[in-house]
């Protein structure tokens, strides 16, 4: 059986719902985001996931 990895760019809310159904389903995931070393003005925490307004 070959190992399935799979990389995803952005922490967000739809990237950390699609890093956990890909490793519920067996694939190894690597997720990347730009927090804690650099935020937004929209961000206002360190954690992965969270929803920010931009407008």
């Amino acid at each position: 059986m070959d190992d399935k990895f799979l990389t995803i760019i952005g922490g967000g809310l739809a990237g950390c719902e699609a890093a956990w159904q890909a490793a519920k389903r067996g694939c190894r995931v690597t997720l990347y985001d730009m927090k804690p070393q650099r935020f937004s003005p929209a961000h206002s925490c360190s954690d992965l996931a969270e929803l920010v307004w931009p407008n």
